[in-house]
């Protein structure tokens, strides 16, 4: 039997990656199963000393491998951090952006492609993208440009996208398709806000609802081609459904409190309808990722209701408390929701193609 720890190092060695060696595990529990008769969960542990089952609706991705990736990270931090104030300081921006973006590469090429560090690998893709639009940016503010480019603006969110589109064809880390995402979405709204700026105010709030949409539906088509997900496309559709969700539920949120902020009871029920709309949904693709970025509003609006009947040195602890015990539930009881879910609702051919149902371990 193949041993877990065996195969992180040949990924850390560059001699596999880290899907390769996720279908290497896959294929060890399925010929453990072959010969025990005993079909396997996605997610077991391949030592042979384990012998315990993970559940499979862990939704697991790949953040941090050991204490290595935290001190790379740390050090990424570090580096991007000192690159910024010196800018700041010394001046020059472009040229330390330019320094910034070839760091990032040359890291990347040590971190990500050859030691498949994922934590680091995350943060040098920010920083190569990042780098890129501020080196663009910087390059273009004193140039006298078409208003249709947006004082620059769409330069810089095209080179943020296409500095993420060029870091996932060498390094296929699994944020650099959510980077690409919302460079697009950057260009776009630089573009509405050039051509039609009256428009694009009266209407950024739906315009972000169906970029959002647009960006879940890009995340579940991902989802749908590994459904089991054994491969780095689970990885990449983690990073656009927590895009997607923020781009749906923020937008919702705006409309609903205005610029005026006013809030009460039907805004309050109507944001916890929709994160009872989302969960729903995200029990069918079996994503607790989409409900993330609506935790807040959701807390927020309980807090609100708390309010009307409490006092107000209770209504935080109380919302939270309440957040705690939602949260906790959703955890506990995941697996049963979507078993008790999934047959009553009419999904035909789709089924096939989400994730299966895993039994309840004994």
């Amino acid at each position: 039997m193949i041993a877990e720890q065996d195969l992180q190092a040949a990924v850390a060695e560059g001699i596999i990656d880290q899907a390769q060696a996720v279908r290497i595990a896959h294929l060890a529990r399925m010929r453990l199963a072959a010969q025990s008769s005993t079909p396997p969960r996605l997610g077991d542990s391949v030592t042979a000393e384990a012998g315990r089952a993970i559940d499979a609706d862990d939704e697991r991705f790949r953040l941090i491998g050991g204490f290595n990736d935290v001190f790379v990270a740390i050090g990424v931090g570090l580096l991007a951090g000192a690159l910024l104030g010196l800018s700041r300081v010394v001046g020059f921006g472009d040229a330390f952006a330019a320094v910034a973006l070839v760091a990032a590469w040359g890291l990347s090429e040590v971190f990500a492609r050859r030691m498949r560090l994922a934590l680091p690998s995350i943060l040098l893709a920010v920083m190569f993208c990042a780098s890129a639009a501020l080196l663009v940016a910087q390059l273009t503010a004193g140039l006298s440009l078409p208003s249709l480019l947006y004082g620059g603006w769409v330069f810089a969110a095209a080179a943020f996208s296409g500095a993420a589109l060029l870091h996932h064809w060498r390094f296929r880390v699994p944020v650099d398709l959510a980077l690409v995402a919302g460079g697009g979405i950057g260009v776009l709204l630089a573009l509405i806000s050039a051509i039609a700026p009256a428009q694009s105010q009266a209407y950024i709030n739906p315009i972000l609802a169906v970029c959002g949409l647009s960006v879940f539906a890009l995340a579940l088509r991902l989802d749908m081609r590994d459904p089991r997900r054994l491969t780095r496309r689970s990885d990449a559709a983690f990073w656009l459904h927590l895009l997607a969700a923020g781009l749906i539920v923020h937008p919702v949120f705006r409309g609903l409190v205005g610029t005026a902020g006013a809030f009460g009871t039907a805004q309050s029920l109507i944001i916890l309808g929709l994160f009872a709309a989302l969960g729903i949904v995200a029990l069918v693709i079996d994503r607790r990722a989409l409900l993330v970025s609506a935790l807040s509003y959701a807390g927020i609006a309980v807090a609100y209701l708390i309010s009307q009947s409490v006092s107000g040195d209770l209504s935080l602890p109380l919302a939270l408390l309440g957040l705690a015990i939602l949260v906790l539930a959703l955890s506990a009881g995941w697996r049963a929701l979507r078993r008790a879910l999934l047959p009553a609702l009419p999904l035909g051919r789709w089924r096939d193609r989400l994730p299966p149902i895993e039994a309840t371990p004994a």
